[in-house]
């Protein structure tokens, strides 16, 4: 385990006092960083992009954009996505940049059916790449109400081109336990997926705005 639940805790109960998360005019994220040691990116030797289902539902849902078969459009609706555009309406975007650029930026997950994935590389590709952003396909059920809602409270692990994640674990409202539970979850994935302890160098918190705060790791 690369870090205890109760480790977490203290950590973020840190991070969120007023002392070192000073009041916004807006409900801050709060994220998880974990930096590794004696990896080669170059070399491709830590690869990771997960979704992780956050166990604690955050006050703030992710934003996502669902472009639905026709036969999921009624179901989609019912899981209230940020955004929902039929095959029609992607098509009249073509074209329009700043349309384009807004979606990508505001939105965190892209659900896809699988009939429309190619127009959606064709037309919003050019902008979600460079955020290093990408479209999920959807499954071909009808019903995908759930699947939408699951991405609502999902988190992405990624890396990019240093030694480190940065990720989502929930908002500053949460309980720190609940926070340290979502944490949990997104160490798990880590852990299985890349077999990293022996690497590991530092695991931290933080809010948007706030200062970081290192979480006790047991050597």
């Amino acid at each position: 385990m690369l870090a205890s639940k109760d480790s977490l805790v203290e950590a973020l109960k840190v991070a969120l006092n007023p002392e070192n998360n000073p009041k916004r005019n807006f409900t801050q994220s709060v994220e998880l960083i974990v930096t590794f040691k004696g990896i080669d990116m170059k070399k491709g030797e830590l690869k990771l992009r997960e979704i992780v289902p956050l166990p604690k539902e955050p006050s703030k849902p992710r934003k996502v954009l669902v472009i639905p078969a026709f036969q999921q459009i009624e179901s989609a609706k019912k899981a209230e996505p940020n955004v929902l555009l039929t095959k029609e309406e992607l098509q009249k975007l073509q074209g329009q940049k700043r349309a384009i650029k807004k979606l990508a930026r505001q939105n965190d997950w892209f659900l896809v059916a699988q009939d429309s994935m190619a127009l959606v590389g064709r037309i919003l590709g050019p902008a979600l790449g460079p955020r290093g952003k990408f479209p999920t396909p959807l499954p071909n059920a009808t019903d995908i109400t759930e699947y939408i809602l699951r991405f609502k409270r999902s988190t992405l692990v990624k890396t990019k081109d240093q030694p480190h994640v940065q990720v989502f674990i929930g908002t500053e409202d949460m309980k720190p336990e609940d926070l340290a539970e979502n944490a949990l979850a997104v160490l798990n994935t880590i852990e299985n997926k890349a077999k990293v302890e022996a690497n590991l160098r530092a695991i931290y918190v933080k809010t948007t705005m706030g200062k970081i705060v290192k979480v006790e790791v047991k050597k």
